[in-house]
């Protein structure tokens, strides 16, 4: 039995229709045609949604295989970046979160690393022309003398 064929039936056993199902996850009713005959596959984050909203779990949609053990909870939250405003030659970990629906006791550690950027300063070409034309002066000036 193919990933399609468990889809369309985990679907018609809830009482799901190809539209319904697609607006559940997002998606158009065209995607959910193609992964039922196997035209294409879902990616990772629809098919953790697929296995919510069919009651299932993963290993069963891919595999075929029940999991009979107890099913872990699913989490899905979105994490926010936050840039730093101080620059640093060695990488600074941070603890960054942003709880969109419940509080979840779990801490993402994302290492944040900013590249050090130098920048040489440079005489503009007008210091260039007065220093030149000073030195012509004092070249003119000393020729004269000596």
């Amino acid at each position: 039995m193919s990933l399609g064929e468990r889809i369309t039936e985990l679907r018609e056993s809830s009482g799901l229709s190809q539209y319904q199902l697609a607006k559940r996850l997002e998606v158009s009713r065209q995607a959910v045609s193609k992964w039922e005959t196997d035209q294409s596959l879902p990616d990772a984050h629809n098919l953790i949604h697929l296995a919510e909203v069919l009651e299932t779990d993963i290993e069963y949609l891919t595999t075929g295989r029940r999991n009979y053990g107890r099913r872990p909870p699913v989490l899905v939250k979105t994490v926010e970046t936050v840039e730093v405003e101080k620059i640093v030659e060695k990488p600074v970990i941070q603890v960054v979160e942003k709880i969109v629906e419940k509080p979840v006791p779990e801490y993402i550690e994302k290492p944040v690393i900013k590249k050090v950027i130098r920048v040489k300063y440079r005489r503009n070409a007008v210091e260039f022309a007065v220093f030149g034309a000073i030195c012509f002066l004092l070249g003119l000036l000393l020729g004269r003398l000596l």
